[in-house]
This record gives C-alpha cells, structure tokens and sequence, in this order.
C-alpha cells in the first residue's frame, strides 16, 4: 500500500488542527478566536464549508474585544468566494458599529486587498489606524494596538506609488526604535555569551599559538591552560566550552575587522565558537580536553585544577 503523499500528510494535519481548535473553543474562553484560528486550518484543508460554518458561528459571538475578529474574517471571506454583495453588507455593518480589535480592520482590508479593491482597503486602514494611533505624535512599539496596521497600511500605500504622509513617519520611527532595542539585546546577548564562553586550545593548536604569539600565554604550558581552562568551567555558572583553532580564529579577526592580538576579540570568538555541553561532563564521560581518558582520570581528577 502506497504511503500517503505529502500534500495528503499535511491535508490531514491541517483537519486534526482545526477539530483540536473547534474542540478547544467550547472550553477555552476564547471561543471567537479559536474558531477563527480553526476556520484558517479547514481553509488550508480545503474544506470550505467547514470554513465558512467555523466563520459564521465566530461572527456571531464576536462581540468586538476578541484577538480576532470573527466578523471581519466572515466578511473577508464572502468577498473572496465571490459573494460580494453579502461581504459588502457585512463590511458595512462592521464599519457602522466598529470594533475594539485591530485585527478587524487589517482583515477587512485584505478581503478587498484580495478583490483588487484597493482603495477600499486602504480606507479600512486609514480608518484602523485612526481609531488606534490617534496621534502622529505618539510613540508606538512593536506590538501595540495599531502598530500592525502601521505598516500594512505603509507597505499598500508604497504598492500604490503614494508619497509618505504622517503616519508612514510614525512607522520608520517605531521601526528605528525597535531596531536599536534589538540591537542592545543582541549586544548584552553576546556579551553575556562572551562572558560564559572558555576558550580551550588543544595541545598542537597551543604549541602554534605561543609560536605564533607567545606574549598571549606567557610561561603557560598546555597542562597549565587545561587547569585554567577547567578551573574556569567549574567556577563559571552556564560556562560552555570553546575548542580553538588558530586558523579560525584569525579569518574570525579579519572578518569582522577586530585586533588579532586583543584578549576581547578571543572572548568574542570563544563565545561564536563555544559548543554548549552539560557542565560538568559525566564523570565516566570523555574528557572534553580531548584526550583518550575519561573525565574522573583527567581535567575531572581531584585536584587536577
């Protein structure tokens, strides 16, 4: 017997997904959203009518304050399945009585969006971004009310060849502040990294580096580095381990235009390089020195470090 095919795999799974959810939505306390949610998964599957029964009980309960927006969904959905004078109706009756989610007016307008209605749909998110960013001045971040219709009404207006007005300024200056706490994540992320990660030469890689550069490890022999390296392990909390090579860690300098000879610029390595392991290693594991011995007989010997 044949196996079933991918698109079957995933028919099927999209159904299970939106029974789960249906199934949820009696318990939940978020019913409106659950069915929703469902109504996407039958849609994948393929199983229109259970889209539309999920959307249509969805829009009767919605009562504005939901995620989603089960009216919105409905209405998009009857446009879209050529039903434009039932989706007309029920967009009108959404606009006339409004709604508290913002998702409402972002749904609306890609059921027009999809139609080739776009003027429509950029009225539905003027008048969305209106209702939740009422002020130009106002500082929005990602992830507040209105934000999500910033940028969709940003990317339909450039879709349309319309100049930047107030609001596509309101955009770019939440988008630049949500880059620049993105970037100070990322810089106290790798710092952080940095911090926890101890480099470990292995012994021919630290034969070539005090060669190469003896002034890094000054009347350090290999047995020496492997205590500072296991002393440092076991004193670290989240230490992992970084195995060095020589070669790698100069194309990393070149790369990313740092001083060879900078003890930051090993960390900075270390931390790109380190392989996270369980600390400490199984006292019958192999030695993460490298050696063919296990740990207790190695680095993890009493007194070894």
């Amino acid at each position: 017997m044949a196996a079933p095919s991918t698109e079957a795999r995933q028919r099927q799974l999209n159904i299970e997904y939106a029974e789960a959810l249906e199934a949820d939505a009696e318990t939940s306390g978020q019913r409106c959203d659950d069915l929703v949610e469902a109504a996407g998964y039958w849609h994948f599957a393929e199983e229109h009518e259970r889209e539309e029964r999920a959307l249509a009980t969805a829009a009767e309960i919605d009562d504005g304050h939901n995620v989603l927006s089960g009216r919105a969904a409905h209405a998009s959905f009857l446009l879209t399945h050529g039903r434009t004078e039932e989706g007309e109706r029920a967009m009108a009756q959404l606009m006339r009585e409004g709604s508290e989610c913002p998702w409402a007016y972002g749904e609306a307008a890609a059921g027009y969006h999809a139609i080739g209605n776009h003027q429509e749909a950029l009225r539905w998110l003027n008048i969305g971004v209106q209702r939740f960013v009422p002020d130009v001045d106002a500082e929005v971040e990602v992830g507040d009310p209105g934000f999500e219709l910033l940028r969709e009404r940003a990317e339909l207006r450039h879709e349309l060849g319309l100049p930047e007005d107030q609001y596509d300024e309101v955009l770019v200056r939440s988008e630049e502040r949500a880059h620049e706490v993105y970037a100070q994540i990322e810089e106290v992320s790798r710092q952080q990294h940095a911090a926890a990660a101890v480099l470990y030469w292995p012994e021919a890689e630290f034969a070539e580096v005090q060669r190469r550069y003896p002034t890094w490890y000054p009347g350090t022999t290999h047995v020496a580095h492997r205590q500072q390296v296991q002393r440092s392990l076991g004193d670290r909390p989240g230490a992992v381990l970084a195995t060095g090579s020589l070669d790698a860690l100069i194309a990393f300098a070149e790369a990313h235009e740092l001083p060879l000879d900078a003890p930051t610029t090993r960390a900075e390595f270390a931390a790109e390089a380190a392989r996270t392991t369980a600390w400490p290693p199984g006292r019958n594991d192999r030695c993460w020195c490298g050696a063919d011995r296990k740990y207790k007989k190695c680095c993890g010997s009493p007194g070894f470090a």
